[in-house]
């Protein structure tokens, strides 16, 4: 599913009506049956319903929604409409409505607080996807009325009200709904927090636009669906060198866990071969955990430069490398990593420390980097911008690097620069040490198999995510490790094969 802009969005509005001969009308009058059936799948005719409606085409298709339930018997409704420069389509609403026999509608007045206290279900059509600037400050109590709300349901149409469609940022004060219903697509403003969190449960609706105005964007939602379509092929009829060679050059004196970790989410996710060197000895640690991985140490504390020629035969026969978990940041070791991924050609996931050996690189479209954001600041050297969630900044930096960055975060960012994808699986059972060197593990054990790093790092994102989800729901969030995540990443692959 493709996530828009809210200029994105208004094109394929236009386009819509202009090159199809869709009308805006047509269009109003499916949100508002969208929005109608969404409605009384959970209300029956003797809920309280209270409309909260601006005076553009968002509270048009609010006044269109009151109508077709009014229409339909639901008699306890109230409108309270606020603003007075109306749009064409919100005057034609009116109209309509008033034409139907409908009259309740009420002011914003010291009332107000006893109207939404008593209303089962508010709907929220204050404001779309086209607010720019900060909410007035009129505006911004009456959300914080509906906010205070202790009973009851709050649906917002589209987006809720005081969210910035593309970037999910609060503009002085937002609706706090339990769900939204919005039309064609995401935007941007649902996935970031925390537009994420103020949207409550989203429900598409997709209206009769044209599939092909879609592509206007290059950005979009990884789902249970596209993950399906893209994991590598097994067939039967094959052997262990079938599934790829994984080398992973990790680890050290001072942080030995982290290689591990990498390994054993190679191994899970069905790397043919898991090859896993460390500076220090890790023999008992890799055996007690997944003795199917193929240890070597080279009984030191950390990595240097002449390291390569001593693993060089490795390397060449590596499908795919891993490099950096637990490497730590002595200067030798940075030598080391900028010597392997300068001299091979093989696709490589550069994760944790050696991040800040290949910051001044110009890399390759076979690389991947994996920052969470602390490491993101670092890397791109600028206390200018916000970088976290800064989906257009970590393009840029993507199309700049030559490389795939996995920027990890509660809204993951998958880019190449060209092509971006979120994945928005995962809780915080992940915001724990070792999740990261898991992730590394298992999306270098996808390349193996022979995807490209893009649809490795789609598919490793979405399952460390939903494994967490699965695994937490059980154990709580508080309790669930990183090895726990390893270990039941089957759960979440089977509900994908399954659904």
């Amino acid at each position: 599913m493709h996530i828009l802009t809210a200029e994105e969005m208004k094109k394929i509005d236009d386009s819509t009506s202009k090159e199809y001969g869709i009308t805006s009308e047509v269009l109003m009058e499916q949100a508002a049956i969208s929005i109608y059936n969404e409605i009384t799948k959970e209300f029956n005719k003797n809920t309280h319903f209270l409309f909260v409606l601006g005076t553009g085409n968002n509270g048009g298709d609010g006044l269109a929604t009151a109508r077709l339930l009014y229409n339909d018997g639901y008699k306890n409704l109230k409108i309270a409409i606020i603003g007075k420069n109306q749009s064409e389509l919100f005057k034609k609403q009116l109209i309509t409505i008033k034409k139907f026999g409908f009259d309740n509608f009420i002011e914003i007045n010291n009332d107000f607080k006893n109207h939404v206290s008593v209303a089962d279900c508010i709907i929220d059509g204050l404001i779309g996807i086209g607010l720019k600037g900060e909410l007035k400050k009129e505006t911004q109590e009456i959300i914080d009325i509906i906010n205070s709300k202790k009973r009851g349901k709050i649906i917002s149409i589209d987006i809720p009200s005081g969210i910035d469609a593309n970037t999910g940022k609060i503009l002085g004060n937002a609706i706090k709904a339990d769900k939204t219903i919005t039309f064609g697509s995401y935007k941007l403003g649902h996935i970031f927090f925390p537009g994420r969190e103020y949207s409550g449960l989203i429900t598409v609706a997709p209206l009769s636009f044209p599939k092909k105005l879609f592509s206007i964007s290059h950005r979009e939602l990884v789902t249970s669906d596209m993950v399906k379509k893209l994991l590598p092929n097994r067939p039967k009829f094959s052997q262990k060198y079938d599934f790829g060679n994984v080398l992973i050059l990790a680890g050290s004196a001072e942080f030995p866990g982290a290689s591990v970790l990498s390994a054993i989410g190679a191994q899970k996710i069905g790397a043919g071969l898991v090859r896993l060197i460390t500076p220090c000895s890790l023999s008992s640690s890799v055996l007690e955990h997944e003795p199917g991985i193929i240890y070597k140490s080279l009984n030191k504390d950390k990595f240097s430069l002449r390291d390569i020629d001593i693993i060089s035969k490795n390397i060449k026969k590596a499908s795919v490398i891993v490099i950096g978990p637990g490497l730590g940041r002595s200067n030798e070791t940075m030598q080391f990593v900028r010597g392997v991924v300068e001299n091979s050609r093989t696709p490589i996931v550069v994760d944790a420390d050696a991040l800040y050996a290949v910051d001044a690189l110009t890399l390759r479209k076979n690389i991947v980097l994996t920052p969470h954001v602390g490491e993101m600041q670092r890397i791109v050297r600028t206390d200018e911008i916000e970088i976290r969630q800064n989906y257009e900044y970590t393009e840029f930096f993507a199309k700049n690097k030559k490389a795939t960055i996995v920027f990890k975060d509660a809204t993951t960012i998958i880019t190449n620069g060209e092509k971006t994808y979120f994945n928005i699986t995962g809780n915080t059972a992940l915001s724990k040490g070792g999740s990261g060197d898991l992730l590394t593990g298992i999306i270098a054990g996808l390349i193996a198999q022979g995807l490209n790093v893009m649809q490795a790092s789609i598919i490793a994102s979405y399952l460390s995510g939903r494994t967490a989800e699965i695994v937490s729901s059980e154990k709580s969030e508080y309790y669930t490790t990183p090895l726990d995540i390893a270990k039941n990443l089957y759960r979440a692959l089977l509900e994908v094969m399954n659904d």
